[in-house]
């Protein structure tokens, strides 16, 4: 079975940037990056600089960015890649205004609509190889926001790691396959995804590439929490689940297992949090601890299951579930393990214990409306 080696973790933007930013400087062959969020600032400056240099050393370089996550930067992306020689493609790309009022009189935008029934399905996935030997992967997007040394303590709170090891080829494939859906429609496309295997939850990478790969997943999630036996301690910053992860998380608890479950008090998108309300109250009640982390936004994704730890993209959301290409690393060793459980004791010591949640009436209805449109969230 594919696994990791030389894994190392990391908990600031500044870290994890910074580790990168040495890889793109030593790359030789290729560099691959997947971003749902590639905003241009002072971070991304020094990023497409430091790639502009690898392609002068003949380093090929590859920058896969989703057309909605990315929307706004990506005309001053473009202009960069083709002036210094850097592959950009965009998955799923929407039309610019311009676009729209050349083709609008002959009406052909009603008529090669496609992107409208595509724009739900998103690029999530924060994926970066090295030649294809280091892999980057976690919750951090390109934009300064991570990071303390451009905004302070406002930075977001996310996690990310690099590893090596025979698992990266899987990221690689997966990258290719990406790559290939960004040129390709239809039959061609769909071909092409099904060159990734099914992937179960003890396996060093879980994807959701198809439908299928979707419902593995989430069922292989629910059986790791239906047979934990020490802890489950989930960190995510979009918390809106099916109920049929609450009822394992429920039962879980009724079998001794220490459930514990982190969330941001502030959140980017408040509109999600609204929707969770209902949910979170409920766990509440079930004598679920439900911490709110204070210091700053909380972005991370991470799951640990007893010895377990898994580190991506994936939120526990309906955007994830049904919507969003998503990635998640599983790692099973004693080091990692012992940095995750370090990192979860500190998050804790920033976060508030929720032994209840009042409301006004305002945010009850809010929290309704929210809730009701949870499938697209």
């Amino acid at each position: 079975m594919d696994s990791w080696s030389d894994v190392k973790l990391f908990h600031t933007g500044d870290e994890f940037f910074a580790s990168l930013t040495e890889d793109i400087q030593n790359a030789q062959e290729n560099i691959t990056i997947e971003s749902y969020i590639f905003d241009m600032d002072k971070l991304t400056d020094n990023i497409l600089h430091e790639l502009s240099h690898a392609v002068k050393r003949g380093v090929s370089v590859k920058l896969i960015l989703d057309g909605f996550g990315s929307y706004t930067s990506i005309p001053q992306i473009l202009k960069f890649c083709q002036h210094h020689g850097i592959e950009l493609r965009v998955f799923h790309i929407l039309p610019y205004p311009s676009s729209w009022l050349r083709r609008m009189p002959a009406f052909e935008i009603l008529g090669k609509a496609s992107w409208w029934r595509r724009m739900n399905r998103r690029n999530h996935r924060k994926i970066v190889i090295i030649d294809e030997k280091t892999a980057y992967v976690g919750s951090l997007n390109f934009t300064q926001i991570h990071c303390e040394k451009y905004v302070g303590a406002k930075a977001w709170r996310d996690t990310g790691a690099r590893m090596q090891g025979p698992a990266v080829k899987q990221l690689v494939t997966a990258t290719q396959i990406t790559y290939l859906r960004t040129i390709y429609k239809g039959i061609l496309s769909w071909i092409s995804r099904r060159r990734i295997p099914q992937t179960p939850l003890n396996s060093a990478v879980q994807l959701n590439t198809t439908q299928k790969m979707r419902k593995h997943l989430y069922r292989d999630i629910l059986r790791r929490i239906s047979h934990a036996k020490t802890r489950v301690y989930i960190t995510t910053a979009y918390f809106l689940p099916k109920r049929s992860l609450l009822r394992v998380l429920i039962r879980a608890k009724e079998r001794g297992v220490d459930i514990k479950l982190l969330i941001p008090e502030k959140s980017d998108l408040p509109f999600s949090q609204w929707a969770a309300f209902f949910l979170v109250r409920f766990l509440i009640e079930k004598k679920i601890p439900v911490f709110e982390y204070q210091k700053s936004i909380l972005h991370a994704k991470t799951m640990v299951i007893d010895d377990d730890v898994y580190v991506g993209s994936f939120n526990l959301n309906y955007r994830s579930l049904f919507h969003d290409l998503e990635v998640i690393a599983h790692f099973r060793d004693s080091h990692t393990l012992g940095n995750m459980l370090t990192q979860w004791e500190t998050d804790l010591g920033h976060s508030k214990n929720i032994t209840a949640r009042s409301s006004s009436w305002l945010t009850r209805v809010l929290a309704k409306i929210a809730f009701r449109l949870r499938y697209m969230l």
